[in-house]
């Protein structure tokens, strides 16, 4: 009885560590597809240089000039300047979308990505007017996102009530105000700046040298960031704002991204139009590249996903073409914003599993969307 124990014993310890190994295979290594020799490296190389490295100098360049508008606004607040200023600061926004969906490596920041923390809305106005009045606030020591980034600078320069409601804000007695503006935009250049100098530096090399497929690859991060940003644009560009997620009962217009401003269609269309050009494989400068359409067709069955995905996102476009022009806010209860939201649905498969499923890259973040 004692050795039918021992070898009981030494029997569940040996299939313990088997499956424990075939477990740690499965997780470490790529999954097997037949890509028919595809060289990843030609996408990383081409999105990391005709697409990541452009796009966040540009966006270094707009913050840039946002600053020194704001610097001369804070000088001197009159409408000409509030008018540059804001020119500046829609400059800088529709740069920023085409960076979003490059949310990982160097833009990893300590409070989240960097969309995260430079682009979350709506933003507290509670929480920022409170700031403003409070001489210790330390934006720095706060770990709030609601207070900071582009869509605070958007609620500090503009108003519903129009510019002359701006420039009552930064009369007589507005030192705060100016400051915690200063601040903000300060916060946002030193990132995208260090973000900037990531890419073009190390980082580069990091992210095109290695070409596995594994979690935590480069392919890997790009995917998974290039699929969760589509997702952002449909869940809470379109969904949220227009009242279409579990739970809510109507459409809740304050919730679009720019609602002070009220340009946030521009940005949808500028943001999607970049999401379709990573999976292209075009260059920021229009330049047809290597993207995930010719990652696709090099694996099998890949080029029916490829022309299920073209028709797709056409429709795609000519739904987002068909939304009201003018304030998104006042109109995202429309029929159209409806179809616009639907068709992404219905495209987050093409995207997500479809794609990770031919290409073996797991899908690594966690959301509710069921695809």
């Amino acid at each position: 009885m004692g050795i039918k124990k021992m070898y009981m014993r030494k029997y569940f310890v040996i299939m313990f560590f088997a499956l424990a190994c075939g477990l740690s295979a499965c997780s470490n290594n790529d999954v097997a597809v037949n890509d028919n020799g595809f060289d990843r490296g030609t996408l990383l190389v081409n999105v990391a240089d005709n697409l990541i490295i452009p796009s966040f100098q540009d966006l270094k360049a707009k913050v840039a000039a946002l600053e020194t508008t704001s610097n001369t606004f804070i000088a001197t607040s009159d409408a000409t300047n509030l008018d540059a200023l804001q020119s500046a600061w829609e400059a800088a926004m529709t740069s920023f979308v085409k960076c979003s969906p490059f949310a990982f490596g160097p833009a990893d920041l300590p409070l989240g990505t960097f969309v995260e923390v430079l682009g979350t809305f709506p933003i507290s106005t509670t929480k920022i007017e409170t700031n403003i009045n409070n001489t210790g606030f330390n934006l720095s020591a706060s770990f709030d996102r609601d207070v900071r980034g582009m869509m605070t600078v958007e609620y500090l320069i503009y108003s519903l009530n129009g510019d002359a409601a701006v420039l009552t804000n930064y009369g007589t007695g507005s030192d705060n105000r100016k400051n915690y503006l200063k601040t903000v935009i300060t916060e946002i250049k030193t990132n995208i700046d260090n973000i900037t100098t990531a890419w073009e530096g190390a980082y580069r090399t990091t992210f095109t040298s290695n070409t596995e497929t594994s979690a935590g690859s480069p392919i890997s991060l790009l995917y998974n960031s290039f699929v969760k940003d589509y997702e952002n644009i449909k869940n809470f560009k379109l969904e949220l704002p227009a009242g279409l997620q579990a739970g809510q009962t109507s459409a809740e217009p304050t919730k679009v991204e720019a609602y002070y401003s009220g340009i946030s269609l521009t940005l949808i269309k500028e943001h999607f139009a970049t999401t379709e050009k990573i999976w292209l494989g075009t260059g920021l400068n229009g330049t047809d590249g290597i993207g995930f359409e010719e990652y696709l067709n090099a694996v099998e069955g890949g080029a029916a996903l490829v022309t299920q995905t073209k028709a797709k996102v056409a429709e795609i476009n000519s739904a987002i073409a068909a939304i009201p022009a003018g304030r998104l806010s006042d109109n995202i209860g429309s029929t159209q914003v409806s179809a616009a939201h639907t068709l992404m649905q219905d495209n987050t498969a093409n995207f997500k599993s479809s794609m990770s499923s031919l290409l073996g890259i797991s899908i690594t973040f966690s959301d509710n969307d069921g695809d």
